[in-house]
């Protein structure tokens, strides 16, 4: 929800993944779905779960997002171990995020269409962006949303050390995903979000994070990928070029609130 990727908050959490979920979990799981996701795990479990990774102090990076409105039994939950879903029908976006939690600013473009939360769908392009502890939306009118509301007020960047709260929660590894697309074809360790909102869905966890073992020159773990549940079917995420250093990390430097975010309005449109 990143947004995407990076757009989730504490208080919100609920979907699947491997072999070191809680038991409790993977009674949830049905059997074919357990097998799936087997598959995706470390054909060489890691022994000790590796420490929950801190993000940078400051990072940029493009993504894919997929998205698919489908969450009965036969589509297979994220992430999809070529970053789409082997089922139709799914579409594919691009963007770009930039991470500064130091000016308490984070903005994610989504140059296809939005984060699937909002209704009746998010086939519009947008903008999430973080400013002085509120969430706005830039989109077009057209879509009843836009120019600009606020989707949350003390509603902040991620916290660097946010993934401390999932440390326990850690599912295995992967060695590639996305190998078609040849993206992220590296060991990746992955954590779950656990379904905390009990009856709002059926599946055991709400979603889970990706980071690459390999660390960066800077000692800090790429970020590369997130899934989540959406309003309505699952997004997965996938970031590339991910950099904690050169010119795309300062371009929040100078960031202005656009005009049109002179705003009260609120981001609640139902048709």
């Amino acid at each position: 929800m990143s947004v995407g990727a990076m757009r989730w908050e504490p208080s919100r959490p609920r979907s699947s993944l491997t072999h070191v979920l809680p038991t409790v979990f993977k009674a949830l799981i049905p059997t074919d779905e357990r097998l799936f996701l087997k598959a995706l795990s470390s054909p060489t479990p890691t022994p000790i779960p590796p420490s929950a990774p801190i993000l940078p102090p400051r990072f940029y990076t493009d993504f894919t997002i997929t998205y698919t409105p489908r969450e009965d039994r036969e589509m297979p939950l994220p992430p999809w171990i070529d970053g789409i879903p082997p089922l139709l029908p799914y579409a594919i976006g691009r963007g770009y995020a930039v991470y500064a939690p130091d000016l308490g600013i984070m903005v994610e473009n989504y140059t296809d269409f939005c984060v699937p939360i909002f209704w009746p769908n998010a086939y519009f392009p947008c903008i999430f962006f973080n400013y002085n502890r509120t969430a706005y939306l830039i989109s077009p009118f057209i879509n009843h949303y836009g120019p600009c509301c606020v989707y949350r007020t003390n509603w902040s960047p991620p916290h660097r050390d946010f993934m401390l709260q999932f440390e326990k929660y850690y599912n295995g590894s992967t060695w590639d995903i996305g190998v078609n697309r040849k993206v992220l074809k590296q060991l990746i360790d992955w954590w779950v979000i656990p379904q905390m909102s009990a009856g709002l869905r059926d599946h055991p966890v709400f979603g889970g994070f990706g980071f690459a073992r390999k660390p960066l020159p800077s000692g800090y773990r790429p970020y590369v990928s997130f899934w989540y549940e959406g309003d309505i079917g699952w997004a997965h995420q996938i970031f590339e070029n991910f950099t904690d250093i050169g010119p795309k990390i300062h371009l929040l430097d100078d960031f202005h609130v656009p005009d049109i975010c002179n705003t009260n309005l609120a981001c609640d449109f139902r048709p």
